[in-house]
């Protein structure tokens, strides 16, 4: 069947969620071809509740906890349909999901994947269920969406149908990372390959305060952002030597001129920033300074304006590592070194007011002080 899906669910030791997600994925209006559970060692009853949808679901017991990832590879060398799905745990799918992505690339059979939108959800301690918007999202244009995807991590895989044949040229997940091991394949199966896309909400994504990682490994939901950061780091400083130059660019376009090299410049400057790397920010907005001495465009402008939206905040920059020795050198180096300078002056505003509004009014001041250093060069 050339539209027949594969699901993969990895867990760990969520049997009472793990139920509730096997739910979703079998009340789905266009059925899958085969359900596999990895279970990676959980110590709850998780086999117990595998065991009761036997007829339709496949359980993979692994004798070694070893992670999500891990257990993700696992199933994929067991598919044996040409569409995946990966779904996590403790997410509830929308039943018009499957239909919604395999529709998607039915219409638009160059793409190599398709996604959705999700929304976010909790269950409070009484089982009263809170919904909530989707918090992170990017609307962008499909050609747009690996650069948009580099910025930040904004399509979740339970929201996202991948044809096998591109994650086998994409290679498996890696295996060390403990953390963001989701993004990396993701940055990889996007540069492969274009997409197809819909705006609406495909599944909902539980918050809650349980246990990530793996059982050697974990840490709590208040640490996660700590982790994430770690990771996607990590991530990145390999990616900003292997990824081209011409690869910031919308659709990955050739380099053909000055101006196309200071704009990739910039984009890659403005992802460093976003990951909290913000030496190389400083490095590669400074080569953009010194390359066209023509106003920056419009998109120029919109770029930099995003290098402080990092979803993660960016109270780094209110602290002594924050580089602001180069960030001075930038606003002297030339009249592009200056607006590129202002521009993300002018990006950092709604920081303040976002400060102010949640009363972390210090927070509000040390923004307003950074927004007039890069303004006037100080």
């Amino acid at each position: 069947m050339s539209n027949g899906v594969s699901v993969i669910i990895p867990t760990y030791n969520r049997a009472a969620l793990l139920r509730e997600t096997l739910d979703s994925v079998l009340q789905q209006s266009r059925p899958a071809e085969e359900i596999l559970v990895v279970d990676d060692c959980s110590p709850d009853e998780t086999v117990q509740v595998v065991a009761q949808y036997a007829d339709r679901v496949r359980l993979i017991r692994k004798t070694e906890n070893r992670g999500k990832a891990h257990s993700i590879n696992l199933a994929l060398a067991e598919c044996t349909q040409p569409l995946v799905w990966i779904v996590d745990d403790d997410d509830l799918i929308d039943p018009t999901a499957l239909e919604t992505l395999v529709g998607l690339l039915a219409d638009k059979p160059e793409a190599g994947f398709a996604y959705g939108r999700h929304a976010r959800f909790s269950i409070d301690p009484e089982g009263n269920r809170t919904d909530m918007d989707t918090g992170y999202w990017t609307a962008c244009s499909e050609d747009d969406f690996f650069v948009r995807t580099l910025e930040d991590f904004f399509v979740h895989q339970p929201g996202m149908i991948v044809r096998r044949s591109v994650i086998d040229k994409a290679g498996a997940l890696d295996e060390s990372l403990v953390r963001s091991q989701d993004y990396d394949f993701l940055v990889r199966i996007a540069r492969l390959s274009d997409c197809a896309k819909t705006e609406n909400v495909v599944f909902f994504q539980r918050q809650h305060d349980g246990m990530r990682g793996t059982k050697d490994t974990s840490f709590s939901a208040a640490q996660r952002d700590e982790k994430w950061i770690a990771y996607d780091q990590k991530i990145f400083s390999g990616l900003r030597d292997s990824l081209t130059l011409d690869e910031y660019l919308p659709g990955r376009d050739d380099i053909q001129s000055d101006q196309d090299r200071r704009r990739a410049l910039l984009q890659r400057g403005v992802i460093m920033g976003r990951k909290k790397m913000w030496s190389l920010a400083a490095e590669d907005f400074m080569a953009a300074a010194r390359i066209a001495p023509s106003p920056l465009t419009s998109d120029e402008l919109a770029i930099l304006k995003r290098a402080f939206g990092s979803k993660y905040g960016c109270g780094e920059v209110l602290a002594a590592p924050f580089p602001r020795k180069a960030f001075r050198q930038l606003y002297r180096t030339s009249p592009s070194g200056r607006a590129i300078s202002r521009a993300l002056a002018a990006g950092l505003k709604w920081r303040i007011r976002q400060a102010a509004r949640n009363g972390a009014y210090r927070d509000a001041i040390g923004y307003a002080r950074q927004v007039f250093n890069l303004h006037f060069g100080l």
